[in-house]
């Protein structure tokens, strides 16, 4: 025998299936920005293939972080952060700064400066640099206005109308003070060939090339006092950013016949 609900009993039924499909809809909407952010890091690569550079960034789908595995320092010198846009090498003793790395610049279509930082941190292969695009909070300087994409690298410019002086007729003479020459750029690593050097002159030669001295390794019954280069991480003649470290493994020294 089928029984029939009551009337008011179905209309109450009605209502609650309505409020709970209603309730489903509203939580899928809460859930889709957040899912829309998944997978925010890219996936980690070494410094050496191209610096502090990412992708072009399309849309908001496209990840903020970008993450950089570095080789360890020598034993003599220490990575520290130094603030959101800088993380510098520098020697332990004397505190001298060897080199650094800074936030590389950001801007979208329209010239307007992404804000980037940089975070240091450690995973068991050494430091791990993390360069973060913040593009999706929209631009600080618009009141979170969204950016337009692609977000690219770079410094950019300001967007909107620019107003400047056009002269024509005979050309100006030029100024009296001519304009300051441009510094110098950093010299780039050379990796020289270190095979059979001991530590000190091995550090010597890639301090000739504008490398640094990486990780130390000793093979069995090597010192880096005595120790000499039986392998380096980094082929000679690779071309590395400035000041780039660069590890070997010392070997005992050779005996003689």
């Amino acid at each position: 025998m089928t029984t029939m609900a009551p009337k008011k009993g179905r209309k109450r039924l009605a209502a609650s299936v309505a409020l709970l499909c209603a309730l489903v809809a509203s939580l899928a909407v809460a859930i889709a920005p957040a899912a829309a952010e998944t997978g925010d890091a890219a996936p980690i690569r070494p410094i050496s293939e191209g610096g502090f550079s990412f992708p072009n960034i399309t849309g908001p789908e496209s990840p903020e972080e970008y993450p950089y595995q570095l080789n360890p320092p020598s034993p003599e010198m220490r990575m520290r952060q130094v603030s959101d846009q800088e993380i510098v090498v520098e020697y332990i003793e004397s505190g001298n700064v060897g080199y650094s790395f800074q936030a590389e610049p950001a801007h979208d279509v329209d010239g307007a400066t992404v804000p980037t930082t940089l975070a240091l941190t450690e995973d068991e292969e050494g430091p791990v640099v993390t360069l973060t695009v913040h593009f999706r909070a929209g631009n600080p300087a618009a009141g979170g206005a969204p950016f337009v994409f692609p977000v690219t690298g770079g410094k950019g410019w300001e967007g909107g109308w620019h107003y400047g002086t056009v002269e024509f007729g005979e050309p100006q003479p030029p100024a009296a003070e001519p304009s300051p020459a441009a510094p110098p750029p950093t010299p780039t690593c050379t990796v020289p060939s270190l095979h059979g050097l001991g530590l000190r002159a091995a550090n010597s030669r890639l301090r000739a090339g504008h490398c640094a001295i990486g990780k130390v390794h000793l093979a069995r019954g090597a010192t880096r006092g005595k120790g000499k280069v039986v392998r380096q991480f980094r082929a000679a003649g690779t071309q590395l950013a400035g000041g780039a470290p660069v590890a070997v493994k010392l070997g005992p020294p050779w005996r003689r016949g």
